[in-house]
């Protein structure tokens, strides 16, 4: 009868999991840009509280005011740096295409094939691809303009209600301990998700400022928009940190006739990475995520394919928040321990080392 029981709540649990999974990917369009919101809303916040408890004369109202601004200033700031971008390309268009020229031309003498432009655009139709492409990149700036304006809008309501949320707390767990619980959990997740955001976005300036002084120095057009994928691109786990040094090095390619200045440029870029990413980030970062290895893959993956660019972003918090509430629960427990790196899913920091006994002398 115990072996019925377990595999009737085994066949549940896959079932509600597959229905969450699904229910997931059919309302991506909206629960994606709410998630984001989410995170937004804890950003502000939490800067807001930080800049709080600076000074016990500066108030609250004053502090969030200054951080809300400067969340704004900084999507201007990327609004017109993209801008800025395009506007170049357009006017340096002729020179990369010579460039690329000279590329093709090297590379047909290297193989002793006819791999210019035209051979390739005749066989591959790289001219109506490029056309697509560049339609389908203007439909998706549209859609995050667009999806700006609807996540603005869900953080300015999250704000709205946040003077709420304990009342609700207190009605939705009438019980205190289970109340006292419920807090814990809440606590628990802010402090991760908090932390995690905190220490990538300082990991991603430490980077970024590196790999600007890099590309100007080596005189890399378009130095400030590099400079904004690689921060943007530090946030995603493992794949983002690859990208933010090929994208600049394929570029790189393109500009510069010297295989001296792309190598150089390739090693500070790769060094930045290596070396922060090495030493600094996991001494800041501390055990604040508990994801595996192989589960941050896996959820880079995972959310990658359910909510596109917004899940690759939001990855790992994501499975933290779901590896924390799993853990409340003696059916889905044995799971957030997979998901954690050391056993221990719903213990922050300090819990950890109260519960680690010091040996006597």
């Amino acid at each position: 009868m115990k072996t019925q029981d377990t595999t009737i709540r085994a066949s549940l649990l896959f079932l509600a999991a597959f229905a969450a999974v699904t229910a997931l990917y059919f309302t991506r369009h909206l629960m994606a840009p709410f998630a984001l919101a989410i995170f937004i809303w804890l950003i502000i916040d939490a800067f807001a509280r930080f800049l709080d408890r600076l000074s016990p004369k500066f108030p609250y109202w004053l502090a969030l005011t200054i951080a809300v601004l400067t969340v704004v200033a900084a999507i201007v700031g990327i609004v017109f740096i993209i801008a800025d971008t395009a506007a170049g390309l357009v006017d340096q268009a002729p020179k990369y295409q010579g460039r690329l020229s000279e590329i093709f031309a090297w590379v047909g003498n290297l193989t002793g094939q006819d791999v210019s432009f035209g051979s390739l655009n005749e066989r591959f139709g790289l001219t109506d691809k490029v056309e697509a492409g560049l339609a389908g990149f203007a439909a998706s700036i549209q859609g995050v303009l667009s999806d700006f304006m609807v996540i603005a809008i869900y953080v300015a309501f999250l704000f709205a209600a946040q003077s709420s949320f304990p009342k609700k707390m207190d009605d939705l767990f009438p019980n205190a301990d289970r109340r006292a619980q419920a807090r814990k959990v809440g606590e628990r997740i802010r402090h991760s998700i908090e932390k995690y955001l905190g220490v990538q976005t300082v990991i991603s300036l430490m980077q970024t400022v590196i790999s600007f002084i890099g590309m100007t120095a080596l005189g890399l057009d378009n130095a400030l928009f590099w400079a904004l994928v690689i921060f943007i691109l530090n946030y995603i786990p493992i794949v983002g940190g690859l990208a933010a040094v090929a994208l600049p090095c394929m570029f790189a390619l393109v500009q510069f006739d010297s295989g001296g200045k792309i190598a150089l440029l390739a090693g500070i870029l790769f060094g930045a990475q290596f070396i922060i990413g090495n030493t600094i980030q996991p001494k800041m970062m501390g055990d604040s995520m508990n994801l595996s290895a192989l589960v941050v893959v896996l959820s880079l993956t995972l959310w990658g394919a359910l909510w596109g660019g917004v899940g690759a972003f939001l990855s790992a918090p994501l499975t933290v928040i779901i590896m924390i509430i799993l853990a409340q629960f003696d059916t889905t427990r044995w799971i957030a321990v997979l998901l954690s790196a050391d056993g221990h899913p719903d213990m922050d920091e300090d819990e950890k080392k109260r519960s680690t006994v010091t040996p006597s002398m």
